[in-house]
């Protein structure tokens, strides 16, 4: 076992470089350190680890098997760093400049990022937020996630446990493409339409893909995109079916060229949430951003009521 007294933690940082930059140059440069004293640095991680960690394949490096293996870890390792350096008694947010991370689905993003860019201007100009996309994995993996990041944001039903927040709720409904005449949908339609799945079926990527899926809809799936701003793309010119909720639905109907169907089938409300690790609940900092992403959550609400009400 390693003696972290003993140990020389500032190798982490050249060892995330090289693993990010596969480069002994450009590693250095990214931390601003010499060519030579990087080549230093590599020298003395590959003797720790006894592994090459850099690869020569053809006219580049690769990373080794253990180097895969510690490249994602070290990354997190250095944010849970930062974000405890980062950490303060009291949190000023109109003089930080501080980092938050945020694993989240484009279509939550899509849905909040107006009202929250306009409120973290306001409030806290030198704050700089990182998004990374959710992605199974995230999900499986939800503690690690969690501790390598500030907020997750995604609905309930996906996993317990964690302290979380809701902040707002949305409907399902079916897209395609803008010429598709207007109708009620029927059960036979679904299970006879070509559809536009996130992941695959087989991912059961939300709860209301599990609900299709028990109920046997959906399994003509020809087309399978990443994200959920790509699902009514995929349908527009096309008389395939895609599940998407209904604040998305809107806010690209007239862009994307689709029209939106309500479902025969009930699907269980969309509850939106910001989930954290609970290491994080009495940071101030935290604390602030937390209230910030409700707020700009909670603007959504009148836009909500008269969407409704509009649609009836």
């Amino acid at each position: 076992m390693v003696n972290l007294l003993t140990a020389d933690l500032n190798l982490l940082v050249a060892l995330d470089a090289l693993l990010a930059e596969r480069n002994v140059t450009r590693a250095g440069a990214r931390i601003g350190i010499s060519q030579p004293a990087m080549s230093s640095s590599l020298q003395r991680l590959r003797r720790q680890f006894d592994d090459d960690l850099l690869t020569r394949v053809g006219s580049v490096y690769e990373l080794t098997p253990l180097g895969q293996v510690l490249k994602d870890d070290v990354a997190d390792i250095l944010r849970l760093v930062e974000r405890t350096f980062d950490a303060q008694a009291v949190f000023d947010p109109a003089s930080s400049t501080r980092s938050f991370r945020v694993v989240t689905s484009d279509y939550c993003l899509t849905v909040l990022s107006q009202t929250m860019m306009s409120m973290l201007q306001e409030e806290a100009p030198s704050v700089q937020v990182h998004f990374d996309a959710v992605t199974p994995p995230a999900v499986e993996r939800i503690k690690d996630t969690l501790q390598a990041s500030d907020l997750m944001l995604i609905p309930k039903g996906h996993f317990s446990g964690f302290p979380h927040t809701e902040l707002f709720t949305d409907n399902w409904v079916c897209v395609s493409g803008a010429d598709s005449p207007q109708r009620d949908l029927t059960i036979e339609e679904l299970r006879a339409a070509r559809w536009v799945r996130l992941f695959g079926a087989e991912s059961d990527s939300t709860l209301a893909d599990r609900k299709v899926n028990d109920l046997q809809l959906g399994e003509r799936t020809d087309v399978i995109v990443d994200t959920f701003v790509m699902l009514p793309f995929a349908v527009a010119g096309t008389d395939r079916l895609a599940l998407v909720q209904e604040r998305l639905a809107r806010k690209f109907a007239d862009v994307a060229g689709v029209r939106i169907m309500q479902l025969p089938i009930n699907l269980p409300t969309l509850v939106e949430c910001a989930w954290w690790h609970p290491s994080k609940s009495a940071d101030p900092g935290h604390q602030w951003f937390r209230r910030l992403v409700a707020k700009a959550a909670a603007q959504l609400e009148p836009d909500i009521q008269r969407t409704l009400l509009h649609a009836n």
